[in-house]
């Protein structure tokens, strides 16, 4: 399974099903951006079960294959490429160190609902960050006016 696989699988299942409201996709991005490198195994899980009521592999192994891979390359530290593995495939996303050490991130997902962070510590959660208020932005937009 590669990232575009992967990516696109996850992205067509679970996110595009995620039933979090947007509020609590903002608050999760902005408790992310707080934790430290040390610290991003567990905004991971806590975003995992958020998009998909996904548990990392030390406490429960995903039923689908999909699941399996992200959780895993959280799991061994990967967390760069487990971010990028969640971004749809045709998502735009860049990101960067600044000169006093703060992580920034930008996603703009294939709806056109884009996001950024600025404030995050480490580059997977300022990615993570971002795809989070990402989809929050996205779900407001589409929401029917009454």
């Amino acid at each position: 399974m590669n990232f575009v696989t992967s990516g696109s699988s996850w992205w067509q299942g679970r996110l595009a099903r995620c039933t979090a409201r947007p509020e609590e996709l903002t608050a999760l991005a902005d408790r992310c951006e707080l934790l430290s490198p040390d610290e991003q195994r567990l905004g991971f899980e806590r975003a995992l079960r958020t998009l998909g009521d996904v548990t990392l592999a030390p406490e429960g192994m995903p039923a689908d294959g999909d699941s399996l891979w992200v959780s895993l390359l959280a799991d061994s530290g990967a967390y760069e490429s487990a971010v990028l593995a969640l971004l749809p495939p045709t998502a735009v996303f860049s990101g960067g160190r600044l000169v006093d050490g703060r992580f920034v991130a930008q996603v703009v997902l294939p709806s056109g609902a884009g996001a950024h962070s600025r404030e995050a510590r480490s580059l997977a959660m300022a990615w993570l960050a971002a795809l989070l208020r990402a989809l929050a932005r996205e779900m407001i937009e589409e929401r029917p006016l009454h």
